[in-house]
């Protein structure tokens, strides 16, 4: 099932800098005339395996810096359950300032917009909370049955859902789900760590 064997490659960022070094090494040593030249190229040689051990340390550094990031960030979703629309925190962290930008579609002769009127200030992890919508067809409101757009069960086209909100931190992630005729989507998040 599991392999217990060590990639090769793995072992060859020890080797090959070792095998350098010594080489090195042995060559001023060997072939050195002078002790101050051979005490010159052991230092330069010393110096190379410096940098390239550096180099790696930071490497490994951002690496941790991300996993940190991935593994600590809030992550919203938009889901109707039971005539209600709720944004389910399925991330690590609590999340700060939940918002979702009003959504218009216009068919001939109706304009139908769905206003989330407010933000929601908390979502701890695994937790969920309801958002409320106001629905209005021609500018009046009317019954939130209206919004049934947003559930792929009743959807008749795609329809972006696009949530905002931001970790304990302060910083902010985007969100864009596609509701479509039997189907839910995440198209993009932003705010990803980079390296």
């Amino acid at each position: 099932m599991f392999s217990s064997t060590r990639s090769p490659s793995k072992w060859l960022y020890l080797i090959v800098p070792l095998a350098l070094y010594g080489g090195g090494v042995y060559c001023a040593l060997r072939y050195g005339t002078d002790w101050t030249e051979t005490q010159t190229w052991a230092v330069i040689l010393t110096g190379v395996i410096l940098i390239w051990y550096t180099w790696e340390t930071m490497l490994l550094r951002r690496i941790a810096y991300v996993q940190r990031e991935l593994q600590l960030r809030p992550f919203i979703v938009f889901r109707r359950e039971a005539n209600r629309y709720l944004a389910e925190n399925i991330g690590n962290a609590a999340a700060l300032n939940i918002r979702f930008e009003n959504i218009k579609f216009e068919a001939p002769g109706t304009k139908l917009e769905i206003l989330f009127s407010r933000a929601l200030p908390l979502l701890k992890p695994g937790a969920s909370l309801e958002v409320p919508i106001e629905v209005k067809i021609n500018g009046q409101s009317t019954d939130p049955a209206f919004a049934a757009h947003l559930d792929p069960t009743y959807a008749i086209q795609d329809i972006e859902v696009r949530i905002h909100f931001s970790n304990l931190e302060g910083k902010s992630y985007s969100l864009v789900e596609i509701v479509a005729p039997q189907a839910l989507t995440i198209k993009g998040f932003r705010g990803e760590p980079s390296l």
